[in-house]
């Protein structure tokens, strides 16, 4: 399984009060066949460590804006709870009943809070609250992505990539890509795209980058799906 591992921030001049701490699994999917699924926070810490969940549905806009609102839809606990140092401890989320709608999204965060038997240390120091969300998707089964590159353009400094989402299932990209042949003239770094949605993605490009060719194939990949076209790019691509 994969697993997420936060850790406190090295670079504060004062010390910083915060812990190391892994998550794993880093996403839940429910549906008919998994009514219930199972979070494992690590402590890798060598204090103990004091979390809180909370639970927020997960929208996006038209265009793709993440929108967080607090929610009590799903069953998850405990909802407070400490880790030993480097022990586990185990979240258990679930659905309230079957479910029949259309896919819902959730963020679960797993919250560091402050020690509250620690004493204050002589000198300042920096209060550092790490939380993590671990996404959850909720669906009545037989949902599926329906990606397809919308439309490519440019910005300063930038290619403006917009994927839309006909499915009734979110994705994920892991990249999106601009490539001319083997090289790679511009990237970003992917992310979810819900259904209905059409999501804009900004692929900088750099000087070294310059001139850009005239097309360029852009390249989305995300859980076994590939989305490629190719297009002629208008000028204004590349920064001052």
């Amino acid at each position: 399984m994969r697993r997420l591992l936060a850790l406190a921030l090295t670079a504060f001049p004062f010390g910083a009060l915060a812990g190391a701490f892994g998550v794993s699994p880093i996403r839940i999917d429910l549906d008919p066949g998994a009514r219930s699924g199972l979070v494992t926070v690590t402590n890798d810490d060598e204090r103990k460590l004091h979390f809180q969940l909370k639970l927020f549905e997960w929208t996006q806009s038209p265009t793709g804006d993440d929108q967080l609102a607090d929610s009590e839809d799903l069953i998850f606990f405990p909802q407070l709870f400490t880790v030993e140092p480097k022990q586990k401890r185990i979240i258990r989320v679930g659905v309230r009943a079957p479910y029949e709608g259309p896919e819902r999204a959730f963020r679960l965060f797993i919250e560091e809070l402050p020690d509250p038997e620690a004493t204050p240390g002589s000198g300042a120091q920096v209060a550092v609250r790490l939380r993590f969300g671990v996404p959850i998707f909720l669906s009545a089964g037989k949902v599926e992505s329906v990606p397809d590159i919308a439309t490519v353009d440019t910005a300063k400094g930038a290619l403006r990539v917009v994927i839309r989402n006909a499915g009734s299932r979110q994705i994920r990209f892991e990249e999106v890509t601009a490539r001319a042949g083997d090289r790679i003239v511009a990237k970003a770094a992917g992310w979810y795209v819900f259904p209905g949605v059409a999501r804009t993605f900004l692929l900088p490009v750099t000087s070294q980058d310059c001139p850009l060719p005239k097309s360029v194939e852009i390249h989305a990949v995300g859980e076994g799906k590939d989305v490629r076209k190719t297009v002629e790019l208008p000028g204004g691509a590349c920064p001052p």
